[in-house]
């Protein structure tokens, strides 16, 4: 039996809630799936963040907020002051690895708890007390077969763990209008972090001036921000780029989304991603996709509605690239098959059904057919 009746209350805990990262945004739409589910539940949300944005509409949630300032030993005094009651009908779901050891006193006194595995935080052998908590869960998520594999690989004592794949959803796109036609235009957006290289700045770089002689005008749009960013504009203004390489830095979500939609491309070449909501992103409006075999392999079907390519494979990535810079009726076919794609699986709404059911607050098998291309072109 499931249902809020046997646990009417759930306390999420998450490092971040605001922001653009797939952390944050998955913490937020984990909070809707159980406002969604269990309506009568209590929800509170705990941030370990510094603080809550309210002026964010997409940053919303249900539930009581609270921010630990960035204060790690707060979180754990309230934990610490919440055992003071009986946790028997408390639900625990912990947005980030890190933060699972944290639950493990509730959970000594009788609540459950769920987890849910992003990418490398869990590929690499987990510390003492992380193991310890899950262990005690009763419930693992992770965003994707690709995350779920090199967890138990990097972990062989969970190798037998049942860890459910429950991928996160994007909200419908924006009704946006594309730019005038002007020089091919390829979009990638990504955290530029010096930790984070392996998102693929740097070998999109590498191949920019080829694709600008296979493409003249070719034009490189990188957005996000990080503490290696200044680096990768400094290299962006070599004579050789030609001034095609553009960093607007971190944008709002309406300015993303219309990045989305004037873009020809996107591209993300990332060799360690645990799952990729850009992707998403990017299919949802309409535009087809090219990244590097891995997690990515989970959402584009390629030749249907983008392209992969090998890990770190700049003439693979040049030649997937240019191929599709020269043909646009292609282009346009795999951004349709995109959008189809994500409407049938990959919406906020299908997250929600599906977290719901692996947390235990609904009935029912979760919704996750097979992507593959004669899914796809089934649906169209």
């Amino acid at each position: 039996m499931t249902g809020p009746g046997l646990r009417d209350q759930v306390l999420l805990l998450t490092p971040d809630l605001h922001g653009a990262d797939g952390v944050s945004c998955v913490a937020r739409q984990l909070a809707r799936a159980v406002a969604a589910a269990a309506p009568a539940a209590r929800l509170d949300v705990w941030v370990l963040a510094d603080e809550i944005r309210t002026d964010l509409a997409e940053a919303a949630v249900p539930g009581q907020v609270r921010s630990a300032g960035g204060h790690r030993a707060r979180l754990v005094r309230w934990i610490l002051e919440r055992t003071a009651f009986d946790s028997r009908r408390l639900l625990v779901i912990v947005a980030h690895a890190r933060l699972a050891p944290l639950a493990l006193p509730l959970v000594a006194r009788g609540a459950r708890l769920a987890v849910y595995l992003h990418g490398i935080e869990v590929w690499r052998p987990l510390r003492r007390f992380e193991a310890t908590a899950f262990r005690r869960a009763t419930t693992l998520l992770a965003n994707s077969r690709h995350t779920i594999r090199e967890f138990q690989a990097a972990n062989p004592a969970f190798a037998r763990t049942p860890v459910g794949r429950c991928p996160p959803g994007v909200l419908p796109p924006a009704v946006l209008h594309r730019r005038p036609s002007g020089p091919a235009l390829v979009l990638t957006v990504g955290r530029m972090w010096r930790e984070e290289r392996y998102k693929g700045h740097d070998l999109l770089l590498d191949i920019w001036p080829a694709v600008r002689s296979a493409v003249p005008g070719a034009e490189l749009l990188m957005v996000g921000d990080g503490d290696d960013r200044v680096r990768l504009e400094r290299r962006a203004a070599e004579p050789v780029f030609g001034g095609a390489i553009h960093f607007p830095g971190r944008v709002s979500r309406a300015d993303l989304d219309q990045l989305y939609a004037d873009c020809d491309l996107f591209v993300m070449p990332s060799a360690r991603e645990g799952f990729g909501l850009v992707f998403l992103d990017a299919m949802a409006a309409g535009r087809p996709c090219i990244g590097a075999a891995g997690a990515a392999a989970e959402i584009i079907v390629p030749g249907v509605t983008g392209l992969l390519v090998a890990p770190h494979d700049g003439p693979g990535l040049l030649e997937a690239i240019v191929s599709l810079l020269h043909d646009p009726a292609r282009r346009r076919l795999m951004g349709e098959a995109g959008a189809r794609a994500v409407a049938a699986q990959f919406t906020e709404a299908a997250f929600h059904r599906r977290a719901a059911v692996a947390l235990g607050l609904a009935d029912g098998p979760p919704t996750l057919p097979a992507l593959d291309a004669a899914a796809v072109e089934r649906r169209s």
